[in-house]
């Protein structure tokens, strides 16, 4: 009788261990979702009140969607995705509407010590990232940066978001199909969601310049021990690559002009800025080596990329590299040979004015839009200048911005 009932006190037990592992847990009570009928758009703040919240609770998402096109299938779904918590107090969290998905249905859950409690539903409009566009920053005295929207076409700026002391950016890069603007602010890696409209630092790394390395990828490079090193990260889900390093002296890395590098084939250019008024390119080959380009008298001195043709097979088009070269208030795009003996070539196109950040873009197979910020006498414009029609124009009207940024 009594093995009787040790078996049945341990089966109980057992069961009671067992029901309380697969028992959902409450963290909170008294949930206050918004209503049903709210429909959010992406990055809205989001508010779920309750009793019991802790300082180290987050927010995870269920993403749901039924009618995807493009990247998405119709029918989909995105698990584990992480909130991001704008506020917080013991009697609720703001969260961010997610952005990045088609119009969904999103489960909102609250993630504590490992395990996690449903907290209700909210709807969000869709949020994929729309067509590429041409991006403004502006840097004010107060220390906070503006990030507009340019028009291509008429010039026309919509205000996007202004970010607040501390949160910077500079050697803006723009990742096709990201919806985000990576760039450098107090040696940080760090990005604007120009879908969510918000700012994130993604880690201190001691970084002095951002490049787009692919078209997947940014890079940063930081200098330590009389190294430069690459360092590369994906905006999709695979591998991380090895960083990849020259030995450059102090020197000559304390000339660079702080501004984002370009990768052409196997080359990332850069530029320097001499004391005796000269600039000239600095090239870092990928599978090893560096080098120095022609040295020319300049104001200042931009990498870009964009393609040529053989003159014996005009319909072949290669990637090839390039410099906006800046001196006595006029600026050309000139072809620049890093492959071979670092020298000067063709003369694409002559704007007014110094350049202070070049871009580019390519709306369609048919264009290839070079960008460039250029001030003169005071004044800043944009000068396009298209390589495969190989035309010129002027965007309407003046633009306050410093740098500007293709991004999608």
């Amino acid at each position: 009788m009594k093995k009787i009932l040790f078996l049945l006190l341990s089966g109980a037990i057992f069961g009671a261990c067992s029901s309380d592992k697969n028992r959902v847990p409450v963290f909170v009570k008294n949930v206050v979702m918004p209503p049903d009928s709210w429909v959010f758009t992406p990055g809205d703040g989001v508010t779920v009140s309750a009793e019991g919240f802790e300082s180290d609770d987050e927010i995870m998402l269920e993403i749901y969607w039924t009618d995807g096109s493009g990247a998405f299938a119709p029918e989909g779904y995105a698990k584990g995705v992480r909130g991001i918590v704008s506020s917080r107090t013991a009697t609720g969290i703001t969260f961010l509407a997610p952005g990045h998905y088609p119009a969904s249905t999103v489960r909102v859950l609250l993630f504590r010590r490992g395990r996690m409690m449903p907290l209700g539903k909210i709807r969000v409009a869709d949020g994929q990232p729309g067509e590429a566009a041409l991006y403004g920053l502006s840097v004010f005295d107060t220390d906070e940066t503006r990030v507009d929207r340019i028009d291509p076409a008429t010039g026309g700026v919509t205000p996007v978001k202004t970010l607040g002391v501390g949160r910077g950016i500079a050697c803006p890069v723009g990742v096709p199909g990201s919806g985000w603007i990576y760039g450098l602010y107090s040696g940080s890696a760090v990005g604007v969601d120009l879908t969510m409209k918000y700012w994130n630092d993604f880690g201190f790394g001691d970084y002095l310049f951002a490049g787009l390395v692919s078209d997947s990828s940014v890079g940063f490079l930081n200098y330590d021990s009389g190294r430069l090193t690459l360092t590369t990260q994906t905006v999709t889900r695979t591998s991380p690559v090895s960083p990849v390093s020259w030995q450059i002296p102090g020197e000559v890395v304390q000339t660079l002009a702080v501004q984002p590098f370009v990768r052409v084939g196997s080359e990332l250019l850069l530029a320097q800025r001499n004391a005796d008024g000269t600039c000239a390119p600095l090239v870092l080959r990928v599978y090893g080596g560096s080098g120095s380009g022609e040295a020319v008298g300049a104001d200042a001195m931009i990498p870009f990329r964009t393609v040529a043709a053989p003159a014996d097979e005009p319909e072949k088009l290669y990637q090839v590299g390039g410099y906006a070269v800046s001196a006595g208030g006029k600026t050309q795009l000139r072809l620049f040979n890093a492959a071979g003996d670092g020298a000067f070539g063709e003369t694409l196109a002559e704007v007014p004015g110094t350049a202070l950040s070049v871009t580019e873009y390519a709306p369609d197979k048919d264009s290839l839009e070079i960008y460039l910020l250029c001030e003169a006498d005071g004044t800043r414009r944009i000068h396009v200048y298209d390589a495969l029609k190989k035309t010129q124009r002027t965007l309407p009207g003046e633009f306050g911005c410093s740098e500007i940024v293709v991004a999608k």
